[in-house]
């Protein structure tokens, strides 16, 4: 048996990531450090999220199988005493490290507990590889390390080009502690998370889907003063204030379990991996899909436009996603490419793939609203108007 300690099985990657590799391979086994919540302990949230997971997947009869080959440390990744963890009888045999704890919190940081739990969480990491002579280190980082930057971002060489927020620093300092450590490693950055290929939904939406449940709740809010049917489309005059890109990297949540997966069992030689696909979206793309799907007019993009009330107010909610809707990178694929074929890149979302995990979130997440479901399983009469 193949032994291996991780964190964040709780997250929404990692829970993808130990389900596939249990799919394929029967002689992993997983040592997972967990943090309790409430009255719920480390193994019970472990033991719902996994079985929530096999269910997304498509394989709730496997959860058994693949929770018996799961053990739990309770603990947290910056608290952790690595010399402590390294002690515990569960670690016997462990031989490889996968991290994925994270925060992503796009936001400032003014407590300092997103850079905590990113750096000084993957310090403790480091140092219990060094402890436990690990072979290899599997790390989790982000394809936005590349920050301010301009132009094509090279997999193995990352470079500090100013960042946006204190969580894009924080783990392209981390990434190097990984890199310095002088443990064997793999680097995944995945991009901004989304909805699988087939039918668009998550499991667990975070970032982007901010700004649906925003729009969503702002329409229904604009219609009940108007006195008219959210089912209408609606005059909305809002404007996101930044430069339009065309380069959006949404990846599919079913590509990153697949490409880390794939690229995990693939020889480990100190490489990183940009999991983002390779056909961007643009801005302007993103926009017509949600105005179509929740038939609003008058939205537009441009960081000189006038900014109404409702602009403002976008920009005070989800103005922290705006730079990755205004980021002119263009992420390099020669590593993944190389191990693991072109073929794994054929794939885009374009309008109608954007329509489609856009429908699947108002639909899973909005139940019980009436207009929302309407509008999400039928079609506009017309394209939207700027």
């Amino acid at each position: 048996m193949e032994k291996i300690f991780m964190t964040g099985i709780t997250g929404l990657v990692g829970s993808a990531f130990v389900v596939a590799l249990s799919r394929e391979r029967k002689d992993c086994e997983f040592v997972c450090l967990a943090r309790k919540f409430g009255n719920t302990s480390a193994l019970e949230r472990t033991q719902k999220i996994i079985r929530d997971e096999c269910a997304f997947d498509g394989c709730p009869e496997i959860a058994d199988d693949v929770l018996s080959r799961v053990s739990v440390i309770d603990g947290d990744v910056v608290t952790m005493d690595p010399e402590a963890v390294a002690k515990d009888p569960a670690m016997q045999g462990v031989t490889k490290i996968f991290h994925c704890a994270a925060d992503v919190n796009l936001g400032k940081d003014p407590t300092g507990k997103t850079f905590k739990i990113n750096y000084e969480g993957t310090k403790n990491m480091v140092a219990l590889a060094k402890l436990i002579n690990a072979k290899e280190f599997h790390y989790v980082g982000t394809a936005y390390i590349a920050g301010k930057l301009v132009g094509t971002a090279i997999e193995n060489n990352p470079i500090d080009s100013g960042f946006n927020n204190p969580y894009e620093e924080s783990k392209f300092k981390a990434e190097w502690l990984v890199r310095e450590s002088g443990i064997p490693f793999s680097v995944y950055r995945p991009a901004i998370v989304t909805g699988r290929r087939s039918d668009g939904r998550i499991r667990k939406p975070l970032a982007f889907y901010r700004i649906l449940e925003f729009l969503g709740k702002l329409k229904s809010h604009q219609c009940s003063k108007l006195g008219i049917s959210p089912e209408n489309w609606l005059d909305m005059q809002m404007n996101f204030c930044t430069v339009p890109s065309e380069h959006v990297y949404f990846v599919p949540i079913d590509y990153v379990q697949e490409a880390i997966t794939a690229l995990f069992q693939v020889p480990v030689n100190n490489q990183a991996y940009h999991i983002t696909g390779d056909s961007p979206v643009t801005t302007q793309q993103i926009r017509e899909a949600i105005c179509r799907v929740m038939r609003l007019d008058g939205v537009s993009v441009g960081k000189d436009l006038d900014d109404g009330k409702d602009s403002k107010m976008m920009a005070r909610f989800v103005g922290d996603l705006f730079p990755y809707f205004s980021s002119d990178i263009i992420f390099d694929q020669s590593n993944v490419r190389r191990d693991l074929g072109d073929g794994i890149l054929d794939w885009e979302y374009g309008i109608k793939g954007l329509e489609t995990l856009i429908r699947s979130f108002y639909i899973d997440y909005f139940p019980n609203v009436e207009w929302v479901q309407k509008l999400a399983t039928t079609e506009p009469e017309r394209a939207p108007i700027n």
